[in-house]
Order: structure tokens, then sequence, then C-alpha cells
């Protein structure tokens, strides 16, 4: 049976195919071979753990687990949180040296077209004047 691919790198099999697994092979020769295959759930004794992040406020905690705070990022902010105050200064400091070129840059952007929050502000201002207009010309 001649099948051609599509624009988007697909192939049809027909209806009789609908769901099933293959695996591809592709040979040296360029010869694709699609194989049937059938998954086989492995034992429970066998399935790796998966990595949980539980919301750590439903076992009682009180930092709200939210997918982005993994374990390394937990331990990072436990960390931080045991600085003393001259450490986490010194810690501020670092940051600022290590990253003053980026800052003075987006100042320099900031002063040059504004932050996006006073962007916003004057698009929604520009905007409603026209519809403030036209209700008063009614």
């Amino acid at each position: 049976m001649l099948k051609e691919v599509g624009a988007s790198g697909q192939i049809s099999l027909g209806k009789k195919y609908a769901g099933q697994l293959f695996d591809l092979q592709t040979r040296a020769d360029g010869t694709i071979v699609l194989q049937p295959m059938q998954v086989v759930p492995a034992p429970l004794a066998v399935q790796e753990e998966r990595a949980s992040y539980a919301n750590p406020s439903a076992a009682g905690g009180s930092d709200a687990g939210d997918g982005w705070r993994t374990p390394e990022r937990l331990a990072r902010r436990a960390a931080a949180a045991a600085r003393s105050p001259a450490e986490a200064n010194a810690a501020h400091a670092q940051w600022e040296e290590e990253n003053k070129e980026a800052i003075e840059a987006m100042n320099q952007r900031m002063s040059r077209i504004g932050s996006m929050a006073r962007r916003i502000h004057d698009w929604r201002k520009t905007k409603a004047q026209p519809a403030a207009a036209a209700d008063g010309a009614v």
C-alpha cells in the first residue's frame, strides 16, 4: 500500500490502527519499520517512585507547595531564612554587584520607555478617552 507523508510529517494508516501503539525503527538504508506494540505495566516492585512535591500546607505545614517549590528550592529558601541579618545583607550586596550591569541597563530602559505597568496604564487611558468622547457626542 502506498502512503504519502503529509506536510506535517504524518501518515494515516487507517481507522483499523487508530489508537494502537507502534515502535518506529529507522534502518541505516532509510527503511522505516512500524512494529505494533502493547504497553505492559511494570510490577509495582519495579516501578520507579515518582517525585512528589506535595502541598506542605495539606500536611499541616505553613508553606504552600505549588510545583515550583522543588526540594532544592525549598532547601535554598531554608538556608536563606537561617542567615543572620549580616549574612543576608552580604548576600544582597553580592547579588547586586554581580548584577550591576543588568540593573543599570534595566534602569536606563525604564527611564527611556517606562515600565510595563506605566505603559499599560497610559494605553488604557488613551483607549478610554475616545470612548468617553463618543459617549459625550451622543
